[in-house]
């Protein structure tokens, strides 16, 4: 009787063979059915093993165990390079799907002149492709294709840090200029959505210090007009953008409403006699101008977080934010007109957490 229930073909033997789920299906099948093959063909299975690479029992005619051992270790070996080779493959594969997803990021970075941000993360690209490349497999055509697409992105963040370094003339004969060369386009898109982000922040920033001292003159106006500028934002990273600045504007509209209402309580002022009083401000010291600046940049990403964090109702988070800032900005050790702002911004905030609450 040919056994043909259960057949697969074993790729540890190279040939069709039954499976059995468990031993003692196998050892049954052997005392049940080994005469009759033996019959027909001559020979019998006499003995039962399990593979590693079928996940089950096969039956065999070999009577060697010790050839069977040998068999089992060839199986295990083979398994283990496969389990190896999938390791690999997934490590590339992730590798490669996070430095695709970094370039992307960069490249909308670099379209609105975030250079410093962009060096340091095409910085952790070159370690990827330094990985990508250390692996025997490598990544093939993927490699080439994500080296490529990253010196691209070193190339562009040297022209735009040249176009940053320009007088306000040269960037506007650019941003005016009408050539098709798409080099120059790109540019002139960079140095156009540059100038539109400035000309947000500084509306906003006016209309936080008006609201600051309970002014609502012209804040409106200074919101519709960030609006149609956030339109003219051109090309990667405008989707990303516009929802932050919207964030921003509902969170203004807000305050600027429990102004209106009377709902916003400010510090007291000092009086004159005590602002005569008061020390001096320490002159601004940068020690440190790289890490002012980036210092200055997490202070107003915290900010953002502080006013969606309002919008969301989620004032523990809100309160954890403000002390970070508060925290920074006293470390930091600089007063000028940045840390003014900020320090005025955060105050603010914690007195709309603190009304936010008190009517929940």
């Amino acid at each position: 009787m040919k056994p043909l229930r259960n057949q697969i073909f074993c790729y540890g033997c190279k040939k069709h063979k039954m499976l059995f789920e468990t031993q003692a299906k196998a050892d049954n099948f052997i005392r049940y059915n080994s005469e009759g093959i033996l019959e027909e063909n001559g020979k019998a299975p006499i003995r039962s093993y399990y593979c590693e690479i079928c996940g089950g029992y096969h039956v065999t005619s070999n009577p060697s165990e010790e050839i069977g051992e040998h068999l089992n270790q060839r199986d295990h070996q083979r398994l283990k390079n496969l389990s190896d080779f999938k390791k690999e493959i997934e490590e590339i594969k992730t590798i490669s799907r996070s430095l695709s997803q970094r370039l992307v990021y960069i490249r909308q970075l670099l379209f609105f002149g975030e250079t410093q941000e962009t060096e340091d993360l095409l910085e952790i690209c070159k370690l990827d492709i330094e990985e990508l490349s250390s692996h025997h497999l490598r990544g093939g055509d993927k490699l080439i294709i994500l080296r490529g697409r990253v010196d691209k992105m070193f190339e562009l963040l040297t022209v735009v840090k040249g176009a940053l370094s320009l007088s306000e003339e040269e960037k506007m004969e650019i941003i005016s200029s009408d050539s098709m060369d798409k080099d120059q386009q790109t540019l002139r898109v960079i140095l156009s959505n540059i100038q539109v982000i400035q000309k947000i922040d500084l509306l906003l920033a006016e209309n936080d210090s008006l609201l600051a001292d309970k002014k609502t003159d012209g804040v409106t106006k200074r919101l519709n007009q960030c609006r149609e500028l956030l339109l003219t934002i051109q090309r990667f990273g405008k989707k990303e953008m516009i929802q932050k600045y919207n964030t921003l504007f509902q969170a203004q509209e807000s305050l600027l409403n429990k102004v209106k209402a009377g709902l916003l309580i400010l510090p007291k002022r000092k009086n004159k006699d005590t602002a005569a009083n008061a020390k001096p401000s320490s002159p601004t010291v940068y020690f440190d101008k790289q890490g002012y600046k980036r210092t200055i940049l997490s202070l107003i990403e915290r900010i953002e977080g502080i006013r969606k964090s309002i919008v969301d109702e989620d004032y523990d988070t809100g309160e954890t934010l403000l002390e970070i800032g508060y925290y920074m900005l006293d470390d930091l050790q600089v007063t000028d007109a940045n840390t003014k702002l900020i320090k005025r911004q955060l105050d603010q905030l914690a007195i709309c957490i603190n009304e936010a609450r008190n009517q929940t």
